[in-house]
């Protein structure tokens, strides 16, 4: 008499992991080629009923085509609409909240992770952009994350804006600089390069909430700028 209480909740079980299309949002967790961890940016997959798919980066569209899911071989393949992936379809392994893809790239072995979500994942060009003041600076022991010092630096104002230029103001509210910023994206590297001379300068960018950080290597110092946000 156990036999079919246990057949009920297999088949329960099955219904409840197991999904038979890729269909909804989903976000990429980690891409592996090889032994090398080459994750994207905010990468996000929309997959459609009527076989359409659309992909980008955080709130930018990079990607348009087709794709086509065989559940008995559990494969996708997708289409820039023109042709095939030329790498041919990935082997899959889905259920209601997690897929993975797995293919040979020339002789290299990849293997993407990805998690169904609700909303576009936000990348850090989509966090930047907008209004942010220096609140403090400070620099910090590399190895113990400890204060080692604490720099009084100009209130200066920064204003982002999504075509990649920038504006840069003094505590005053005079304009001191103007210039363009780009991140990369595979990276959390942020790069201001000025109008006026083309000077490149490099931060390493992370946000905490509503603070903006920038960290940068100078010396035995690790130097962070913390930003807030300026809404006027």
């Amino acid at each position: 008499m156990k036999t079919p209480t246990l057949i009920i909740a297999l088949f329960l079980s099955i219904n409840m992991f197991a999904q038979n299309e890729p269909l909804g949002l989903w976000a990429v967790n980690e891409v592996m080629v090889g032994d090398r961890n080459v994750t994207p940016t905010a990468k996000w997959f929309l997959f459609q009923e009527d076989g359409s798919l659309t992909s980008g980066n955080g709130n930018i569209e990079n990607f348009s085509g087709f794709y086509q899911y065989d559940d008995a071989s559990k494969e996708l393949i997708q289409s820039n609409g023109n042709e095939p992936d030329p790498y041919g379809a990935f082997k899959t392994e889905l259920t209601n909240s997690h897929m993975t893809w797995e293919r040979l790239e020339d002789g290299m072995k990849v293997i993407v992770q990805l998690t169904k979500v609700d909303k576009k994942p936000k990348a850090p060009w989509d966090l930047l952009q907008g209004g942010w003041v220096i609140s403090k600076s400070e620099g910090v022991d590399p190895e113990s994350g400890k204060v080692k010092s604490i720099y009084d630096i100009d209130k200066e104002r920064y204003f982002f804006m999504w075509d990649r230029a920038y504006r840069k103001f003094n505590s005053t509210g005079q304009q001191i600089e103007t210039g363009v910023w780009h991140i990369g994206g595979h990276s959390n590297q942020i790069w201001t390069i000025t109008n006026s001379d083309n000077t490149k300068t490099i931060w390493e960018l992370a946000f905490d909430g509503d603070t903006m950080i920038w960290s940068q290597q100078r010396g035995n110092e690790l130097i962070k700028v913390y930003f807030e946000r300026d809404n006027d």
